[in-house]
């Protein structure tokens, strides 16, 4: 029988361990089996030649093989089970326990001369039978299988080449022993292959067993470290969310300080050092934006919102808020998207990535425009945002989402950024399920597309973007009163420095009692509340209270949570909010919009406060 490419064999000489231990517990276990059968044998040899041959010898060949066959199923599983020899002793041990039986039950064919022709051949018929069923007790096992079939066969067919009885014809009796030679050698052959297909299937059970505890302990390694990395995930969540407010109120305290330090009276010297100070604080708070950004999409803390949004209110409101940025570079930021065109997004998200790519392209576009425009395609809608640039090269167009890269900033000057912009786009792409597509040129430009899927006017959002009026010169009211809640002194500091720097009269509190107590007895014109305070108070209890007894008081949430997951949002959809680091510019604008828009619900009382901190 041949094997299969790729089988391979065990040979008998590295036998392992393990194939020696199956090996004779299957001796053991089969020996005990064939013991009827063998002793079924006897008996039949001795009613064969009872009468034939000496009755003495007959009885003394019948009881010792019955002795040996007992013998060999006793002491086996002794030798099997002995811990103080090897598994090679075993296995010699066995071998002469098998040699041994198989030279008593030969020794029968001492009586082979004295035998007629009839008996002869039914005593070749048993002792082939013999053999032949031999496999069930050593499993092919070589040593084993020719110390039993070589006394038995190798002594019959010398009988037969040797007969002397004058009745055969030579020819027949040559036959008769060339045909137990062959019978020997195909059983040794077939024993081998038996045997080597036990190893090898014991082999490969045990290299299962290897493998298949490797893969349980690599399943158990997986299982802990993903347990490890979800603990340190949740610990990276805290942690952006405690970073988000402690890292930027610093930088927000710093951005109204600087501010106030420019509207003073200062020398010119003095004058140019608070204005490179205010450069280094606007390039801080843009990156550590950028960072907290990134964290918080990496660690999963970002989760969308989806919904129907109005696509042109959307972009109407992020040109209002880029227009001056892009007449700053003395280009045009155009929009060519139509009304009632809905997709499916998430607003806060899409107005991000709108506001990164549109803030780039304006960067590298120094004359010309900047144009968003849309087209469907089959249920999509796809926006482009096409610049008339510098362009990006070909080998560096999928280099332009990685993190700090940056397109003509070799020298990595800090005033430009940190090149996070692209690469928080395409997580958000990523996030809300959407395509996006660059095709860029040097010297002529750079088109991004974004592909969403459209939608019917079902639940429209507007998606208000950061809070921005139309383009006009602000200009406050003489004595504008602002109240200030928050519980940090030097916030309160900052903010006030800034507004009395540019004729605004304000009032702080540091809890919600405190400043709901002073708003029952005074009247400011607007009130900044923070949302975090102390003794886990918040500034949402100070909105409900203003929303109840006072509607129509302008007031703003500016705060350093994380506002990424769109709680706050979809609890308070009305609410004015701003993320520290609040730039002056941001807040003029804040303050301007409350002017504009709000409605007042009672006269401004300008009296002094009574209440103040």
């Amino acid at each position: 029988m041949p094997l299969q490419a790729g089988i391979i064999m065990t040979p008998v000489s590295q036998v392992s361990d393990e194939v020696s231990e199956q090996l004779l517990q299957i001796c053991c276990r089969n020996s005990s089996r064939a013991a009827i059968p063998l002793l079924l044998a006897i008996a039949l040899t001795w009613f064969l030649l009872l009468d034939k041959v000496d009755t003495y010898l007959l009885q003394v060949w019948s009881l010792s093989s019955a002795a040996v066959i007992l013998l060999r199923v006793i002491a086996l599983p002794i030798i099997t089970q002995h811990a103080g020899i090897s598994a090679l002793q075993k296995r010699m041990g066995a071998t002469a326990l098998t040699l041994l039986l198989g030279c008593t039950i030969a020794s029968v064919l001492y009586f082979f001369p004295a035998t007629d022709v009839f008996e002869r051949a039914m005593l070749t018929a048993i002792l082939l039978g013999l053999c032949t069923v031999s496999y069930s007790t050593n499993f092919g096992y070589g040593p084993l299988l020719l110390a039993y079939i070589g006394p038995l066969l190798g002594t019959l067919s010398i009988l037969w080449f040797f007969n002397a009885d004058p009745q055969l014809h030579p020819l027949l009796k040559t036959s008769v022993g060339v045909s137990i030679l062959i019978v020997a050698h195909t059983l040794l052959r077939n024993g081998k292959f038996m045997f080597e297909v036990f190893a090898l299937s014991i082999e490969s059970s045990r290299q299962l067993e290897v493998q298949s505890a490797d893969l349980s302990s690599a399943l158990k390694n997986a299982e802990t470290a993903k347990l490890e990395a979800e603990t340190s995930s949740q610990s990276k969540t805290r942690f952006i969310a405690a970073a988000s407010h402690d890292l930027r109120q610093p930088v927000h305290v710093l951005n109204l300080f600087g501010a106030a330090l420019k509207n003073s009276k200062l020398d010119d010297r003095s004058r140019d050092i608070v204005d490179n100070m205010n450069i280094a604080v606007t390039s801080l708070s843009s990156q550590l934006n950028a960072l907290l950004d990134i964290s918080e999409l990496d660690s999963g803390a970002v989760k969308p919102d989806i919904t129907s949004v109005d696509l042109s209110l959307l972009i109407n409101n992020l040109q209002l808020e880029m227009s001056k940025l892009a007449e700053d570079k003395g280009i045009q930021l155009l929009s060519d998207i139509p009304e009632g065109e809905f997709v499916r997004t998430d607003p806060a998200m899409f107005s991000q990535i709108v506001r990164n790519l549109c803030g780039n392209a304006i960067k590298y576009t120094y004359s010309g425009h900047v144009r968003l425009s849309t087209s469907k395609k089959g249920n999509h809608l796809e926006l482009r945002i096409a610049d008339t640039g510098i362009g990006i090269k070909d080998a560096d167009c999928n280099k332009v989402f990685e993190e700090f890269y940056q397109v003509s900033n070799s020298g990595r000057n800090k005033v430009h950024g940190m090149g996070l912009g692209l690469s928080i786009v395409e997580r958000l792409v990523k996030q809300l399920g959407h395509t996006l597509e660059l095709d860029s040129h040097i010297g002529q430009g750079t088109t991004v597309t974004i592909a969403l899927e459209r939608c019917t006017q079902d639940q429209i959002s507007t998606a208000r973007a950061p809070l921005m009026s139309e383009d006009t010169t602000i200009t406050l009211p003489e004595g504008y009163w602002v109240h200030i809640l928050d519980d940090e002194e030097s916030v309160q500091k900052s903010v006030q420095m800034f507004l009395q720097s540019i004729g605004c009269k304000t009032t702080t509190t540091a809890s919600s009692s405190d400043t709901i107590a002073f708003l029952e007895s005074s009247r400011p014109d607007a009130v900044l509340i923070d949302l975090r305070l102390q003794n886990n108070d918040s500034g949402l209890t100070v909105v409900e209270w203003i929303n109840t007894h006072r509607a129509g008081l302008p007031m703003a949430l500016i705060t350093g949570e994380s506002l990424s997951d769109g709680a706050l949002a979809s609890s308070h959809p009305e609410l004015l909010t701003l993320q520290k680091p609040v730039s002056n510019a941001a807040l003029i604008e804040l303050l301007d919009y409350m002017v504009i828009h709000s409605i007042e619900a009672e006269p401004v009382n300008n009296n002094e406060p009574t209440a103040t901190k």
